[in-house]
């Protein structure tokens, strides 16, 4: 199969995004409604709070479905910015293939992380009960995305300049080499 062309993804990607964006929201906005219209009721047959909490049931699932259709859209979010990342390199005239680009795409995800961590803590810490925990759980993924996206560039940028560096040693060897070679013939 080939590749497909920066019209077909959007065409094929942006539509998926907005409808799972409206979706996520929409779910959200349920979390934080639909368990007020259910406070103090419990659910019969379990006896273990807050599980038992009809309120809490709705907005966890309510949140889960919204979490599932966020993670959707973020998923082609990521293949438009790999296609953004692709032509911005290449109008830049980076040419080198591989390092540079993957370089290049964590530094982008390294933004994006940290622009949906700071869009994400209103919301979090708005949840009753949960938001401080959430803020939590959602600086503690973020911290973990960021520290992988450093270990890669870093990783990265060590094999590059080690390959850099072995030709520069090879160079200077054989440099070293013919200057002893010309040394010995001219005695």
């Amino acid at each position: 199969m080939g590749q497909r062309s920066i019209g077909d993804e959007l065409r094929d990607r942006l539509p998926r995004i907005v409808v799972n964006l409206i979706t996520a929201l929409l779910f959200w906005f349920v979390s934080m409604v639909a368990p007020r219209f259910v406070v103090g009721m419990s659910v019969p047959g379990v006896n273990i709070p807050p599980y038992n909490d009809a309120s809490w049931l709705i907005w966890a699932t309510s949140t889960l479905m919204g979490l599932i259709f966020l993670i959707k859209a973020l998923s082609d979010i990521i293949v438009l910015v790999d296609l953004g990342t692709e032509i911005t390199l290449r109008r830049l005239g980076i040419e080198e293939s591989r390092p540079l680009k993957r370089v290049a795409r964590d530094i982008v995800y390294i933004l994006l992380t940290i622009l949906i961590a700071a869009a994400a803590m209103p919301f979090a810490s708005s949840v009753p009960q949960f938001g401080s925990i959430l803020s939590t759980i959602i600086s503690v993924i973020a911290l973990g995305i960021f520290l992988l996206l450093i270990y890669d560039i870093g990783r990265i940028l060590y094999r590059v300049l080690e390959d850099k560096t072995r030709v520069f040693a090879n160079w200077l060897a054989s440099f070293a080499e013919k200057v002893g070679e010309v040394e010995e013939d001219d005695e």
